[in-house]
């Protein structure tokens, strides 16, 4: 039993974390875009993150456990990083959307295994829709940065020798 809590607050934890570094970072990717509708996605996404994390907190808490604040700091790591990397980048939306994409791989690693271990309905049910959800914007952000990919630079022309000039 007491293993079964520890996995199952372990598994709280991670949750609450990675929506906490999501909000962080999707804040951070807003801050680093200049596109004005991408930057709304990702202040949603952020705002989004933040409520999952609360409402796992309050289903926890409905069921008569405290649930871990934890502070995101990989978030803002993660963050700074994507800030960073977009400066320098020339392809600046390109790189902000690639790291998207590989946070939210993260987040849904986190979630499929808390699944295994959540076995409340209630707190199952948010698991489960939330996961949805992230799983959901995944795919946007990936074909968002599939279509703003930077063209493949062509090979140069292999060269040719020149060609003798005929005296007819």
């Amino acid at each position: 039993m007491a293993e079964t809590l520890r996995d199952f607050s372990a598994a709280v934890d991670k949750l609450i974390s990675v929506n906490r570094d999501a909000e962080q970072g999707f804040r951070a990717c807003a801050d680093a875009i200049p596109d004005v509708t991408m930057k709304r996605m990702f202040v949603d996404l952020s705002a989004e993150r933040a409520k999952f994390a609360s409402e796992i907190q309050e289903a926890v808490r409905s069921i008569g456990f405290e649930p871990p604040n934890p502070l995101g700091a990989a978030g803002t790591l993660h963050g700074a990083w994507i800030s960073l990397k977009g400066a320098i980048l020339e392809n600046k939306a390109h790189s902000v959307l690639e790291e998207s994409e590989r946070g939210e791989d993260l987040a849904i690693q986190v979630y499929r295994q808390a699944q295994s271990l959540i076995l409340q309905p209630d707190l199952r049910g948010i698991v489960d829709r939330q996961l949805a959800a992230i799983q959901q914007s995944h795919d946007k952000l990936r074909g968002i940065r599939d279509q703003m990919a930077p063209l493949p630079t062509p090979a140069p022309a292999p060269a040719t020798a020149p060609q003798p000039v005929s005296k007819a």
